[in-house]
């Protein structure tokens, strides 16, 4: 007998009325328990931005991550290798472009340590010079040409060499001059004997060629031309006429005599021209028609003022070309007064 009809019987009530169906539940539950569960994937995961193998939508089975895995294990393995070729490529370039950036770095800091050597070398060059003017030179102002003074005992001390000084007002030109042995000595040495480093302002000098004393009716005095414009480099900046036009004075001091110069022509030579080299003049009328040769090859427009006829001495200033070692700057001058120096020795000292 059922379960069902047994407690009907037994408790005297139909078996379809409401306690009935009450009872019965326990009855349905076991029977549902009983019943087998519905069959569900043991593994299964949503990957809604891959589309599925099989199934619902963004459903994976179990075989289906397996696979999944399997494809991306080897698309990351490939990744991998690729990964490592490239490093291995990479560290095999490494040493050589290493050795590229040392070089660069080695060749800028021996550059940059250059450059500070030889702007060294400029401002020390200079700042020699500007301070024997300020011993030696230091009032540029006179009333008169013979109160012109310069502390030669200072000078001598110094360089026995020295034998005038040049002082051109409105320029750089303001040194002490010198003679030695040859053309040659104070190319490199400067007026203290210094010829080190790497820039060589070397002295303003008369040619060894020319008297001591510049009592020769023509005297060349040379100076390079230097990069800070210092020493002669202003004798060719001359060739420009408003430049030429600017400085037409210059003085030239020694000690027994002052002489106030004016320029009266400037030329860019051949380094190899030698007729330009004439000491002294067999007649006032050969220095005279040098003088007017001077003026037709002249650079720049003649001085109306020029005067051949009045001329007696004459001084000629040399420097480099702007090609250094090609051509030389000319400038020649004459002078147009003179005085003994308020300082000069005693006659017969």
């Amino acid at each position: 007998m059922p379960f069902d009809q047994r407690t009907a019987a037994a408790s005297g009530r139909c078996s379809d009325g409401p306690s009935d169906r009450r009872a019965a539940a326990p009855s349905d539950r076991r029977v549902n328990a009983a019943a087998p569960a519905p069959a569900r994937p043991t593994s299964a995961y949503v990957r809604p931005d891959v589309a599925p193998y099989a199934g619902a939508p963004g459903v994976f089975s179990a075989d289906d991550a397996q696979a999944y895995a399997r494809a991306r294990y080897g698309a990351a393995a490939h990744g991998l290798q690729a990964g490592n070729a490239s490093r291995r490529r990479a560290g095999a370039k490494s040493p050589f472009w290493t050795a590229v950036l040392v070089i660069a770095l080695l060749v800028l800091t021996a550059s940059i340590g250059l450059l500070g050597v030889i702007g060294y070398g400029y401002w020390h060059g200079s700042k020699v010079y500007d301070d024997i003017a300020q011993q030696a030179f230091p009032a540029k102002e006179a009333d008169a040409l013979a109160s012109f003074t310069i502390d030669w005992d200072a000078l001598v001390a110094q360089n026995p060499d020295t034998v005038g000084w040049i002082y051109m007002p409105g320029t750089s030109i303001d040194y002490p001059i010198v003679q030695g042995d040859t053309d040659e000595e104070y190319l490199e040495k400067d007026f203290t004997g210094d010829a080190g480093g790497l820039v060589h302002k070397g002295a303003i000098f008369l040619s060894a060629e020319n008297a001591g004393d510049m009592s020769d009716q023509n005297n060349f005095i040379y100076g390079h031309n230097m990069n800070d414009d210092t020493m002669f480099a202003h004798v060719l900046q001359m060739a420009d006429q408003q430049a030429f036009d600017a400085a037409r004075t210059f003085y030239v001091f020694t000690p027994a005599c002052n002489y106030r110069c004016s320029t009266y022509a400037l030329d860019v030579v051949d380094a190899t021209e030698t007729s330009i080299l004439q000491f002294g003049f067999a007649s006032h009328d050969d220095l005279s028609a040098y003088m007017a040769q001077r003026m037709e090859a002249s650079r720049v427009a003649v001085p109306a003022d020029a005067d051949t006829a009045s001329a007696e001495k004459l001084f000629t200033l040399i420097t480099c070309g702007d090609d250094y070692a090609a051509t030389r700057a000319v400038l020649f001058g004459s002078v147009v007064e003179s005085a003994v120096p308020a300082n000069a020795p005693a006659s017969g000292a």
